[in-house]
């Protein structure tokens, strides 16, 4: 008998499976995991010496983690396994060719998420004494998908140098959003910033503003995945 064509749902949840091994054996998660706890000990450090840190101090921390943990986890996978040919291997095989990059988004931006809101959660209970609003920590979860795209998109773009690229670029983002130009409104980092209301309590125009960059990155990178030679 012929062996069936895996359904795309169970392509990527094979995939999703292989790469969520490979980051738990990896040494990205402790480094990532350490990244983390840069925040968490400044916001105790506030807390010891009897001062008070506001949860918008603690949020520009934030924003550096946004850069280089999507960086770290997505953009070096997407690019290893793009320059090693395995995805390669894998597109020659019957198998939707986004959903190789769907399995590792499905594996990875919920580690990256974890790791960015347990730091947001345990930075703002030791550096206020009190746990930060939903709102930011949903506004986190939404830029922490948003800039998991973009690091896809950059990797496929770029694979030998994508998390580079990527660090630069959300870096860029960062430096950007923080100036009070209308060139902010293109960063993720300050689309972020609004939707958590740390700033103007409005969250519509942010949360669209996120997804549409996200969006067209996303695209960017769909459009790419389908003439990368095999």
């Amino acid at each position: 008998m012929t062996a069936q064509t895996p359904s795309t749902l169970a392509s990527v949840v094979t995939l999703a499976s292989v790469t969520l091994k490979r980051v738990t054996r990896g040494k990205a998660l402790w480094v990532g995991a350490a990244i983390a706890l840069l925040p968490i000990l400044y916001g105790n450090a506030v807390h010891l010496t009897r001062h008070t840190a506001t949860p918008g101090e603690i949020f520009v921390l934030l924003r550096p983690l946004l850069a280089l943990l999507p960086a770290m986890f997505i953009s070096a996978s997407i690019g290893e396994d793009i320059e090693d040919r395995t995805s390669a291997y894998l597109w020659s095989r019957p198998i939707a060719r986004w959903a190789i990059i769907a399995g590792k988004l499905v594996a990875l931006v919920p580690v990256i998420t974890v790791l960015i809101v347990g730091s947001w959660l345990s930075a703002v209970a030791g550096g206020t004494g009190a746990l930060p609003s939903l709102a930011s920590s949903a506004a986190l979860i939404a830029a922490c998908i948003a800039t998991s795209l973009v690091a896809a998109a950059i990797a496929v773009l770029v694979p030998k140098h994508g998390m580079a690229l990527t660090i630069g670029y959300l870096l860029l983002d960062n430096f950007f959003g923080a100036l009070p130009l209308s060139l902010a409104q293109l960063s993720l980092t300050h689309q972020a910033h609004e939707l958590a209301q740390l700033g103007d309590p409005a969250v519509i125009k942010p949360a669209i503003a996120l997804a549409a960059i996200a969006a067209a990155w996303t695209a960017i990178g769909l459009a790419r995945i389908r003439r990368l030679e095999v």
